[in-house]
Parts: structure tokens; sequence; C-alpha cells
């Protein structure tokens, strides 16, 4: 017999709740067990019995339809699960402990009762597989053993329950903790669980995935690849989708790297899909490619930018000369009597031709200054800048561009940490990115656009934004912005070089430059600039590489 006591009593009940399995539905597998057990002892009634603290709870019941539960305190099974081997009663009536029971006495009128105690696996007696009768009779040998073996295959899908309780909670940690999309699917494809940062990437709420046909949620030029690569899964085991879409909630294909596993837990089997986003890696793979396109650039501009600056510098020269003996050559022949009418409007060509010659020398004069700064590592030391003073300072250069296109609206960080950073180079950035923004929007209605710009700490980085209400840029454009000479605006009004410049000067301060855009209804250019030691240690990454 079981030691009793409160101590033991608090082990065992811990060691029932453990399982889950109180006030479950039946399940065919204990159903077949009792039935099992009725037949081979011969009596009509068979029960797999739960002792809870004040009831005893029916897992799988034959013989009292209907009846799910009754009190602990008038139960044989209270009395079983203290004994270590099978506990048996002949004849009821003729036990002092139990024949006034009301069990007896009344329905279901208990004669007979054999119950082997059904063990957790640390040793705690749970309950019974029991079997009754109204009848009084004996309990062979022949029939004991057959009751402990049945009760041992209780115990089995109890560990069974357990095991699968337990990865379930594994899976249901590692989904709430990983880095990456978690999906749980039912045998069917149907979404059972979706973790967070599956939530998050697609934009829809925990409600509105459950149940979902998982296949639903991708393009539909892209749901019959993943609804074979399902029914693979459920015959092989395992499958793989490098490239998977799924479609967020704004409409957007969402590309995922997927690996998906068959989970059988018990009879049930499920599937777990992980999908690792791609968006990121995409982003750094582009960051590199622009990295060694604009270094390629960079050294093919430096070329060039030293080639043409001699040459334009004497040729800027001559024609400022020649201008100059032009008028000098006006004045004096207008002093002279009866000077010819058509010899002033060849002047006056002239004069129109060596104007717009300056002009367009001077347009290459600064195209080969910003390809010269575009390829060139500024050689000003770091300071520390204050950003929200620097912003202001350049905000106010833009006013009276911004005054007629675009109502402002700044959203500072107060005690905002200074930066290591070429102040005068980082105004030039914070410039290009102001003007770009105010161009993008229509002058002459600073009621209908707002430029707004913003500042935060976020982690070991300042954050500044610069976001308008504008046209927007066209996605298959995004992609190129930084690309160096391209340009959407019309020709001759812009060298294609700014968002490069700006772009490059913020890698050389060991930031990084991002752009968010929707058409319609603007656009967001993230600068992220590393505070302290931070700036310095990525400055010099960015050199050595």
């Amino acid at each position: 017999m079981f030691p009793p006591g409160l101590q033991y009593e608090e082990k065992r009940l811990r060691a029932l709740l453990r399982y889950g399995i109180l006030d479950t539905p039946p399940e065919s597998e204990y159903d077949d067990i009792v039935q099992l057990a009725a037949r081979m002892c011969g009596v009509p009634i068979a029960l797999v019995s739960l002792i809870d603290k004040d009831r005893q709870w029916f897992k799988a019941n034959v013989g009292l339809p209907g009846v799910m539960e009754t009190e602990r305190c008038i139960s044989f099974c209270t009395v079983a699960i203290e004994q270590e081997h099978v506990f048996v009663v002949e004849d009821a009536t003729k036990d002092s402990r139990f024949c006034d029971s009301p069990l007896v006495s009344g329905a279901p009128f208990i004669r007979f009762y054999a119950g082997a105690p059904i063990q957790s696996e640390d040793g705690y007696n749970l309950g019974t597989l029991c079997v009754i009768d109204r009848e009084p009779h004996a309990f062979g040998e022949e029939q004991r053993r057959n009751l402990l073996a049945l009760k041992r295959q209780v115990e089995l899908l109890l560990r069974l329950r357990l095991q699968v309780k337990q990865t379930q909670e594994r899976n249901r940690q590692l989904m709430e903790s990983s880095g990456d999309a978690v999906f749980l699917l039912d045998e069917a494809g149907r979404v059972l669980e979706a973790n967070p940062v599956a939530v998050r990437l697609l934009g829809r709420g925990s409600s509105e995935l459950l149940g979902t046909c998982f296949e639903a949620l991708a393009p539909e030029n892209e749901r019959d690849s993943l609804r074979l690569a399902l029914r693979t899964l459920c015959s092989r085991g395992t499958v793989r989708l490098p490239d998977q879409g799924l479609t967020s909630a704004r409409g957007e294909r969402v590309a995922l790297d997927i690996a998906a596993s068959l989970q059988e837990m018990g009879s049930s089997r499920n599937l777990l899909v992980v999908g690792h986003d791609l968006t990121e890696k995409r982003r750094l793979e582009q960051q590199s490619i622009q990295n060694d396109r604009l270094a390629s650039v960079g050294a093919l501009a430096a070329g060039i930018a030293h080639e043409i600056n001699n040459p334009i510098a004497y040729v800027l020269s001559n024609l400022s000369y020649l201008q100059g003996w032009r008028d000098d050559l006006e004045r004096q022949l207008a002093a002279l009597p009866c000077f010819p009418g058509h010899m002033a409007d060849m002047l006056v060509e002239a004069r129109d031709a060596l104007s717009e010659s300056l002009d367009g020398c001077r347009r290459i004069r600064d195209i080969v200054r910003d390809m010269r700064s575009f390829s060139h590592v500024s050689d000003e030391a770091l300071a520390p800048v204050d950003i929200n003073a620097s912003l202001d300072f350049v905000l106010r250069m833009a006013q009276s561009e911004l005054k007629r296109t675009a109502t402002l609206e700044k959203d500072y960080a107060q005690a905002l940490p200074v930066v290591l950073a070429s102040e005068s180079r980082l105004s030039q950035v914070f410039l290009n990115l102001i003007i770009n923004a105010i161009q993008a929007m229509q002058p002459g209605s600073p009621q209908r656009h707002t430029l707004r710009v913003r500042t935060v700490h976020e982690g070991k980085y300042v954050r500044i934004d610069v976001s308008d209400t504008g046209h927007g840029i066209a996605p298959e454009v995004l992609p190129r912005i930084f690309d160096p000479f391209f340009t959407t605006k019309p020709v001759g009004s812009g060298t294609g070089l700014g968002l490069s410049i700006s772009h490059s000067l913020v890698q050389k301060m060991g930031g990084e430059l991002r752009v968010r855009s929707e058409q319609g209804v603007g656009t967001t250019f993230s600068l992220l600039l590393p505070m302290g030691e931070r700036a310095s240690e990525l400055r010099g990454a960015v050199l050595a590489s």
C-alpha cells in the first residue's frame, strides 16, 4: 500500500494534471481497451477511471452510458489507487468498506470490482482500469494477468500523450522564439498555429490565419506548386521551397525560403512549415551589388574627372576671355561713326553663343566637381554632430522653396545622442534629401502637402527620416535610385549624382541610407548613423573594404 499523506497526494495530482487528459473527448484507443477488458473478464462494465481532487472521471466507459464522473469519496477506485497490485472486491455487500456505499445500495448496484492501478512514469497512481459486475464472483489468475496487460496499454497511451504534449510545447516555444515565420498545419494543409513573425510578415491577425488553407495564402500563380509540395511532404516527410511567395494583407508578395517537415504526434500528423524571409537577404545582396557598382563607378569617375578637369578649366578661361574681348569690341565699334547694323547683329549672336558655351562649360565643371566628390574619400575628420541642430540649419536654407510647396512637420527625439560625422558632408546629404522631397511635391499648394522630418534613437544608431507626400517612386525605378547618373528628372534638370553621392557619403561615415515609397502616397528616406565608437569602427571597415 502507498503511504497516505498530503504531500504524496499533491504530487500525485500534479502528475495527473501534467498529462492534460481530464475532461478531454472520448478517444477510440481507450474505448477499445475497456471493451476488451469487459469481454475478457466476462463483466458488463469496464472503466478507465482517473482520480481527481474531489471526483473520479471516466476517460473511457462501457456499461454505464451517460455517466462521466462520480464523487471521489464514494468510489472504489479511491481505495484501489492506494494499492500496489490489482485490488479485488468479490462481493461488496460483505465488505465493510463498501457495503453502505450508494454505488452498492443503488445504481449501478456494484457487487464485484477489480481495479489495476494506472501509474505515471514517475510512479504515482493516477487512477485505475477497472471491471465491475452486478453479481459477486471470484477473479481468476488469468483474468488478473489480462487486466494488468490492458492497464499497461493505458499507461503506454498516457506516455505517448505526454510525449506529444511535450513535443507540442517545444514546438510552441520554438515558434514563439524563432526569428523565422513558422506555421503549423493539419494534414489537410489548414493553419493550426502561426507564430508572431508570420503574423507580422503577412500583416494578418492570428484569428484570420487560423483555419485558412495554407496554399490560399500564396499568389494565385504559385498555388499549384505549393499544393504539390504539401502533397509531397505528406508522403516523403520533408520538402524545400527556396523561393515561395505568400501574399500579405496589402497584396504584396512576401518571398520565403521554406523548409517543411512532417510531424507525427501519436495518431495525428501535422505539417511544420518554417519560412525564412528573403527580403533582408536580398536587401543585403542588393546592397553588396550597389557597393561594388559604386566602387567601380567611383574609380571610373575619378579618372574621368581628372582627365576633364584641366581641359575644362582652360576652355572656361578662354571663353571668359573671349566674352570680355567681344564686349570691348562692341563698345569700341559702337563709338565709330556709321557703324554697320549687320555688324551689331553679329556681335549680339556672338554674345549669345559665348553665353551658352559658358553655361554649358560651367555645367560640365559642376558635373566634374560632383564626380570628384563621389569618387574621393573625404579627408575631413569626424567630429560630434548635433543632428537636430544640423537639420534645423538645413531646413532654414531650404525654407524659401519649402514654404511654396508643403507644410513642415518636425518630430525630433529629445536628448538625442550625438554622432561622429563630417558636419559639412552630413548637411550636404540632408539638403539633398530635403530638396528632393520638396521637388517630389507639387508647388503652389502647401496646404495639400507635408514634409516630415523625424529623428529617433534606435539601439546603437540615430535614425533620421525625411518623408514627403509627393507622387512616390515607381517600383521598377526604386532599385536604381542610388545608381550613379540615374535620374527621373527632365533632361538638364539634374546630373543623377545627388543620391549616389549622398549614399556614398553616408557609407563613408559608417551609416546606411534606405528608402521606401508608395506611388500616390509618398516617399521616406531613412538615414541611420552609428554613435560614438561604433561610428569609427564601421567607418574603418568601410574604408578598409
